[in-house]
């Protein structure tokens, strides 16, 4: 079987890709691999309270049409200066130009263009985080309701079904070199595995393929450069204490140094609905199962008896564990043997003093003064992930960033008042992806290959994702409509 071109990854990337072939070389094969299930079947059972089972090898919250736009889920939008490394590797106005045209695709299901937040702050945000020498970073920002990002899903599923070959459960498993052409080694649901030849290959397989994609990479000699590894936690806290802030900007994020060493607020879930925790499973990406955090946006989520919860991520530089593989491979290990690689959960009192709560779970969670939303947690000792270097600039990264919050907030309460009303639930993990030598087109030297999204290990983001799944789709469709026989 041959295709022109073969798309690994429907995520925000790889569909932004096959759109931009459409759109610029119609009657170009293009099949488009996902891993995953289709939209509508990607529940996760931490969602409803249980545990998580891996689901048959294939993680629905990761994996799937949509990739991270999860169906059932909210979203955020988060346009440039987001995502400002970008900027630097496309160029300034062209980056600009592809962060409005990916703004337009992702939301022309919605039928009008939602309202953008996140700049023009209020004096009174400038100076509160101005009081702990903090700088809050403005750019637009666009937050889908679940039912929005439905449509979104199903408008780009719709529009793509018609003239574009999509397997599902279908996971590119080896790639070489044949002549002229790429040989693929496609390995379906059914554990069968299917060869097939094309002209050019998009490698937008995101968090799915965290570790094998660099393995195909290296495969094909591709030149590739450690990332730069951050871990940290999710704070988990009742909506009220982050909802002023997150009126103003959905996706806070603020950068702050400790020490010489970087610490970031990260995916913020505030705002009048706050957000939910979601738990990444990374299967045998790492070796044994190793599962990680992840934060979603809601706004439709019903509160039950007790207030609904809301989050933010926190990350600092790894320090002390040498080199990224060595930093990485030292956190999972730490992770495996507190937790066995499963989520839990600490105190914020007891993660700064770095001391175990007496409590278990149910105890721990029972005495929150919202809703957890992830119930399948242990109680554990979370600080103990951490080096005494990372625990102090995780430790003051959040005293600074929580007290500018609550001083926003006009609640009356310093960070002392709340330190038994948050939960501390590790880990978070940044910045997995090698980042392989692509350039302005996302093209790897020498080959017909183009890496997009998170695998480029540039720039995360539903937006940037896709600016990067165009501006390689369009390379594709330039390079066929000059040799139309392919390469």
């Amino acid at each position: 079987m041959h295709q022109h071109v073969v798309i690994a990854g429907a995520g925000p990337a790889g569909l932004a890709c096959a759109r931009a072939i459409r759109a610029a070389a119609p009657g170009t094969g293009l099949l488009l691999l996902e891993a995953g299930r289709p939209f509508r079947r990607r529940p996760c059972p931490v969602d409803r309270g249980r545990r998580c089972t891996g689901c048959a090898g294939i993680c629905n919250v990761v994996s799937g049409f949509g990739g991270c736009m999860h169906y059932g889920d909210g979203a955020k939008l988060s346009l440039l200066p987001s995502g400002r490394r970008l900027v630097t590797h496309l160029g300034a106005d062209r980056a600009g130009e592809l962060c409005e045209t990916a703004f337009g695709w992702l939301t022309e299901p919605l039928g009008h263009r939602p309202e953008l937040l996140g700049e023009h702050l209020t004096g009174r945000a400038v100076d509160a985080f101005a009081a702990h020498q903090l700088r809050i970073r403005e750019y637009p920002v666009a937050v889908l309701s679940e039912s929005e990002l439905g449509s979104v899903i199903a408008g780009w599923h719709d529009l793509l079904i018609r003239d574009v070959d999509l397997w599902h459960t279908a996971e590119l498993v080896d790639v070489q070199e044949q002549g002229r052409c790429l040989e693929l080694t496609v390995r379906t649901g059914r554990g069968q595995e299917r060869r097939i030849s094309c002209d050019h290959l998009v490698l937008a397989t995101g968090r799915r393929g965290v570790t094998s994609t660099t393995a195909l990479l290296q495969k094909l000699k591709v030149p590739t450069e450690l990332p730069d590894i951050s871990v940290g936690v999710r704070m988990e806290m009742a909506v009220g204490l982050l909802k002023a802030i997150g009126q103003e900007h959905p996706d806070l994020k603020v950068s702050q140094l400790d020490h010489a060493q970087k610490i970031k607020s990260f995916c913020f879930c505030g705002g009048d609905n706050g957000g939910r925790i979601k738990v990444t499973n990374y299967q045998g990406a790492f070796g044994e199962p190793v599962l990680t955090l992840d934060g979603h946006e809601t706004t439709e989520r019903p509160c039950g008896e007790r207030p609904l919860a809301s989050n933010f991520g926190l990350l600092c530089q790894v320090q002390g564990r040498g080199n990224a593989l060595e930093a990485r491979d030292s956190f999972i290990a730490a992770y495996r043997k507190l937790a066995g690689g499963r989520p839990f959960a600490q105190s914020l009192r007891g993660f700064l003093a770095r001391h175990p709560d007496a409590e278990t779970w149910p105890q721990l969670q029972a005495h929150m003064p919202f809703q957890p939303s992830v119930l399948d947690l242990t109680a554990g000792p979370v600080d103990q992930l951490f080096t005494e270097a990372e625990h102090a600039s995780l430790s003051a990264g959040f005293q600074r960033f929580m007290g500018s919050i609550l001083k926003h907030s006009r609640l009356g309460l310093a960070v002392d008042d709340v330190l038994d009303d948050v939960l501390v639930v590790g880990p978070e993990l940044e910045f997995l992806w090698d980042k392989p030598a692509i350039d302005a087109d996302c093209e790897v030297p020498h080959l017909p290959v183009h890496v997009v999204g998170d695998a480029a290990g540039i720039a995360q983001g539903i937006v940037q994702a896709a600016m990067m799944g165009i501006a390689a789709g369009r390379a594709i469709a330039t390079a066929r409509t000059h040799t139309p026989a392919g390469r």
